[in-house]
């Protein structure tokens, strides 16, 4: 007769069928410990090991203050090992502080990137990353279609490559454009420049596979204290 399963393995299991049905987004929150215990009516004991499981086999992913998120499938490193990226010494991972979000209506410039309509709602998401010598701004513009699910809190978990490709798309391609700008009064305010200080603005369109625009990205960087480089191999 066959050893019965341990309750931890079941409730494992039931997790990641939760995963692979896409009740719990790839790159996402999911449900924190506690709650499990309530889903599952099992003790925090059984719960932590189940979880234990899940970060051992890749699928499940702690952060520490804010919770549990699904491995994303496509990572910043991933990423940056594609051809022709253009990199940066910029550590992702500091905290960001944000600034701005919220819904707003496309506009006619961003209604042609994405091939909405005017009137379509996207996110407006702005934060600044500060580190011991400098600070770097970013701001996002998501439709809002696309994301319909996103949180402010979901940027304290994840880096913007794997959120992108948690929306309803995958991302398969990256445009960037980088150009050499002077400082104007949104670099000034937020990353503590003077007027007409150099600044690195890296303009990124990410791409779903079916060529359709799923994100885009404006990064600013004091060009004083930043070196960029594009990987042809």
């Amino acid at each position: 007769m066959a050893a019965k399963q341990p309750l931890f393995e079941v409730i494992a299991s039931k997790i990641k069928d939760s995963i692979n049905r896409d009740e719990y987004k790839t790159g996402m929150l999911m449900p924190n410990e506690t709650a499990l215990q309530e889903i599952y009516s099992s003790s925090r004991t059984t719960i932590r090991r189940a979880v234990d499981l899940l970060v051992e086999e890749g699928l499940v992913v702690r952060k520490n203050g804010v919770g549990l998120y699904v491995q994303p499938k496509l990572t910043a490193q991933n990423i940056l090992e594609m051809t022709g990226v253009m990199k940066n010494d910029t550590n992702e991972n500091l905290k960001k502080d944000m600034k701005d979000f919220y819904i707003r209506k496309a506009g006619k410039f961003y209604a042609e990137i994405f091939g909405m309509k005017e009137n379509e709602l996207v996110y407006s998401i702005k934060f600044v990353q500060k580190s011991e010598h400098s600070s770097t701004l970013d701001r996002l513009i998501l439709p809002l279609s696309l994301y319909p699910d996103l949180q402010a809190k979901d940027f304290q978990i994840i880096n913007i490559i794997e959120l992108v490709n948690s929306g309803k798309y995958k991302l398969f391609e990256l445009e960037q454009e980088l150009q050499l700008i002077l400082a104007g009064n949104e670099q000034i305010k937020n990353m503590h420049l003077n007027e007409n200080d150099p600044v690195f603005k890296l303009s990124s369109v990410f791409y779903a596979e079916n060529n359709m625009p799923i994100a885009i990205q404006y990064h600013y960087e004091d060009a004083e204290s930043t070196k960029y480089v594009v990987d042809f191999n």
